[in-house]
């Protein structure tokens, strides 16, 4: 037989097992169409953001590259 302090420490983490589990059915898990919905639009965004980062780059790297060629043009 286990001492008592290691049956008491046993019971105590059924206990706090026992919360998780009570814990656990109290959240509203989310459906699977909605959760497959909520991916194809955070995927779907981060790709579109993407985009725009990548055209705003493309942009502030042509007024850069216009700045240039007219430094050059009235520095050289």
């Amino acid at each position: 037989m286990a001492p008592s302090w290691i049956q008491s420490k046993k019971r105590g983490q059924v206990a706090h097992l026992d919360s998780w589990k009570a814990e656990l059915r109290k959240i509203s898990w989310t459906k699977k169409e909605e959760l497959i919905f909520s991916t194809k639009v955070v995927v779907i965004s981060t790709f579109l953001a993407g985009i725009a980062v990548y055209l705003v780059d493309l942009s502030i790297q042509g007024v850069l590259d216009l700045f240039r060629s007219l430094f050059r043009v009235l520095f050289s």
